[in-house]
């Protein structure tokens, strides 16, 4: 009998190493040779990792399938946590004739401005945006929409190279920013050329405008399967004031939607949204922003939401998305438990200020508070902190998951939480400074 195994396509380390832990002989990982370089705890076994530059699309394949001879497999299923990689995920599913979300699906999601204009054809709301290629072009609509505005790149993921920009001044330094931002930006899946039926676009050339859409921004993870939504979670996001703009400090889980947005109403929304782009079943995330309680749509996504959410979401209820992913790869639908049994947590983000080489980290203020419930510090001594525009992976040392004290204040709870982390930097030293 053949060893079943889900392909899991271009995770990350510590992704891997969880699954290895709770789904032991369950996973199949692709992994590029860069991101194995980076962690630093041990590897799989060579039969159940294949390590390949998933930058080349046409080699994976038939590396796979030599893998799946060598060693007596056979893929129940496929599936992917990350976004860079969603494309290759669906040609492999596609070579292996296993179900998964269509490039052309994959493509428009991905895509900040194609999956925009399917949604305002479709009167889903989201914010208006426009391509731009020259400083010219950004000015225009910046001036076209006489008030803020956000540039961010074509296919980006999270806060990076996410600017704000509220004066024509700030609008021309944040093009200039992106296109230098992205001339050699090291992710080179991240911000592939994209080619559908809508034509031919270079991330590292063309960008993306918007209207700036005031309100609270959310985010939530839910099912799409037989023509309806199922929402697994909802999270409120707590924004990081003294980061650059768009970074999420912490996420509540689960969120209450004002009261104008009711769950039923959102989960229509996310059907049209959905099928607006082209997805039939999946596994994904949104965020969204409410304004006057309506739902704006930022950007929709056919995988799990990733950070510290997975973890957050089992503290909270039970619930293991990573391991739900897995089964919904192989046709299993997993059960969302009811909102009875949910508690309500708050994820933080522990985040650096200062750039330099870490020299040592303190958790034992976290240690001694009395609503930590978990703490996970990423980094090491030696680690070198970036802070963007330059790097926006660096500054992340780890997640605290805390029981909230004061729902209702969550913002400056959070920012508590995160400066009782002490981070001593070699030249010069740092310790999180007592926000008020």
């Amino acid at each position: 009998m053949k060893d079943k195994r889900v392909i899991v396509v271009g995770t990350t380390g510590d992704y891997i190493g969880l699954i290895q832990k709770r789904f032991p002989q369950k996973a199949l990982f692709i992994t590029d040779p860069v991101e194995r370089a980076k962690w630093l705890e041990s590897a799989p076994d060579e039969s159940s990792e294949l390590l390949f530059d998933l930058s080349d699309l046409e080699g994976v394949g038939p590396a796979l399938e030599e893998h799946l001879r060598r060693f007596d497999q056979r893929p129940s299923g496929i599936t992917c946590y990350d976004c860079e990689s969603m494309l290759l995920a669906s040609r492999l599913a596609r070579w292996l004739g296993l179900p998964f979300v269509s490039e052309e699906a994959v493509i428009m999601t991905r895509n900040k401005f194609l999956s925009k204009m399917l949604w305002m054809e479709n009167d889903v709301s989201c914010p208006k945006a426009e391509l731009i290629s020259s400083l010219n072009d950004a000015v225009q609509f910046f001036d076209a929409q006489q008030r803020s505005i956000i540039l961010k790149p074509l296919t980006g993921s999270g806060s990076e190279l996410v600017f704000l920009c509220e004066t024509r001044e700030e609008c021309l330094r944040a093009y200039r920013a992106l296109k230098s931002g992205l001339a050699d930006h090291p992710n080179r899946r991240m911000y592939r050329v994209q080619t559908s039926a809508a034509g031919t676009l270079d991330p590292h050339d063309i960008f993306v405008a918007e209207e700036y859409v005031h309100g609270r921004e959310y985010s939530c993870d839910f099912i799409l399967e037989g023509g309806r939504v199922e929402i697994i979670r909802t999270a409120r996001k707590v924004p990081a004031l003294d980061q650059a703009p768009g970074t999420t400090q912490g996420y509540l889980v689960p969120a209450i939607l004002p009261g104008g947005l009711s769950v039923e109403s959102l989960s229509r929304q996310l059907l049209k949204a959905s099928q607006s782009v082209g997805l039939e079943r999946a596994m994904a995330m949104v965020d969204f922003i409410v304004h006057h309680d309506r739902a704006y749509i930022l950007e929709l996504t056919p995988r799990p939401g990733g950070d510290c959410l997975p973890e957050l979401i089992l503290r909270c209820s039970g619930f293991d998305i990573i391991g739900a992913a897995l089964a919904f790869a192989t046709g299993v639908s997993p059960a969302v438990p009811p909102p009875q049994n949910w508690s309500q947590l708050v994820g933080v983000r522990l985040l650096s200020r200062s750039a330099g080489v870490i020299k040592h980290i303190d958790t034992s203020r976290l240690a001694n508070d009395s609503r930590i419930v978990s703490v996970e510090i990423r980094r090491r001594a030696g680690h070198e902190v970036i802070l963007p525009p330059e790097d926006y992976e660096s500054r992340l040392l780890g997640n605290v998951i805390f029981r909230p004290n004061r729902p209702h204040a969550i913002e400056s709870e959070c920012r508590e939480i995160a400066d009782l982390l002490i981070v001593e930097m070699e030249i010069p030293s740092w310790a999180a400074p007592k926000i008020s």
